[in-house]
């Protein structure tokens, strides 16, 4: 198997390492899963999830919300990638994109670093991933109007 190789995966065997049952336990965007669930309904391209495989579980490390989304939305199978090694020796890679998250938020999404598995899942299928979700426009839109209001009741 080629190191990005895409497979679809039963969705039962797929899991996160951090909620026993991700639907009760985890509180994800709901306007992203929201967001997701019209992806999946509308069969629109959605990069892979990239999990690694301990005996017969395949266990995230990043792409928590689609895997959500697929719940929700009654799937059965699940389009991943399976990179080599156990979920602890993934750890480098997640803390790098929570890392890039953080610096994308610090800087308005300016830069648009985080989403890098994504983009490198994406390229596995020969896709140019562009991530069209930008809940940064709603956070810009709400500081803008914030400024605005601030001067509005300076001026009164």
């Amino acid at each position: 198997m080629n190191s990005r190789d895409v497979k679809y995966i039963p969705i039962e065997k797929i899991k996160s390492r951090w909620y026993r049952d991700i639907l009760t336990e985890w509180q994800p965007d709901l306007s992203y899963i929201e967001h997701i669930k019209k992806q999946v309904a509308e069969k629109q391209y959605m990069a892979p999830v990239v999990v690694v495989q301990e005996n017969d579980i395949y266990y995230i490390v990043n792409g928590h919300h689609r895997y959500y989304a697929h719940l929700v939305s009654g799937e059965k199978k699940l389009k991943c990638i399976i990179i080599e090694g156990t979920f602890d020796e993934s750890e480098p890679l997640r803390k790098a994109e929570v890392l890039l998250k953080e610096f994308d938020q610090k800087t308005e999404y300016r830069y648009q670093f985080s989403g890098y598995l994504d983009r490198w899942a994406a390229d596995a299928e020969n896709y140019h991933f562009i991530n069209k979700y930008r809940p940064t426009y709603k956070f810009r839109l709400y500081k803008f109007l914030k400024k605005i209001k601030e001067k509005l009741f300076k001026r009164g």
